[in-house]
């Protein structure tokens, strides 16, 4: 009995590192990430992306319940590459940065469906919560090229977005500028 005991204690043991790598937090690696969008003006296509940002990855595919992803986007940090336009979009009439200075998104669980991971979750945008769901394409860890003893992988969503859901701008602007947004959200994640 004492023995069974002994051997069980020691399989936990063993066990508990596997587990705790698999729980990993990756880093942004913010010089080779970004939250970018695309939307209608008229006739042209506006890109702009989100320059700063913060977010807690902790990923694996082998382990999807123990796997969550939080990101905030500052608001005020958007860039489209005109200041004028900038400063239109951080304006009550669209994000109203200076009342709700961030955007939030909380994953609540992550599923694997037509080889990409589907991670549902809570988008705080405006002070209100929304269902989103965001599919992203998972590139598997490897060795950085670049950098000595690092880890690095990768992982890539592209999804379309309506605006006038998250009460960014109304319907008053439509005609000039698009209902929807597509988003692009590329990050290379670090292990250390």
């Amino acid at each position: 009995m004492f023995r069974s005991f002994l051997l069980a204690a020691a399989a936990v043991a063993l066990a508990a590192p596997a587990a705790s790598a698999a729980q990993q937090t990756w880093k942004i690696d913010a010089d080779h990430s970004n939250f970018y969008f695309t939307i209608d003006h008229i006739y042209s296509k506006v890109r702009g992306s989100f320059e700063n940002y913060s977010g807690e990855v902790v990923f694996d595919p082998a382990d999807l319940k123990a796997s969550k992803l939080h990101f905030v986007v500052q608001t005020d940090s958007i860039d489209t590459g005109i200041d004028k336009r900038d400063e239109h979009l951080q304006s009550a009439d669209f994000f109203d940065a200076s009342k709700y200075p961030t955007m939030e998104f909380t994953s609540t669980s992550i599923t694997l469906k037509d080889g990409r991971y589907q991670v549902q979750g809570e988008a705080l945008v405006k002070g209100k919560k929304y269902p989103l769901t965001i599919p992203f394409s998972y590139f598997e860890a490897k060795k950085h090229p670049m950098m000595e003893g690092a880890q690095v992988m990768g992982l890539n969503a592209e999804l379309p977005l309506d605006r006038l859901i998250y009460g960014i701008g109304d319907e008053k602007m439509l005609g000039v500028v698009g209902q929807k947004a597509d988003v692009l959200i590329t990050l290379e994640l670090l292990d250390k």
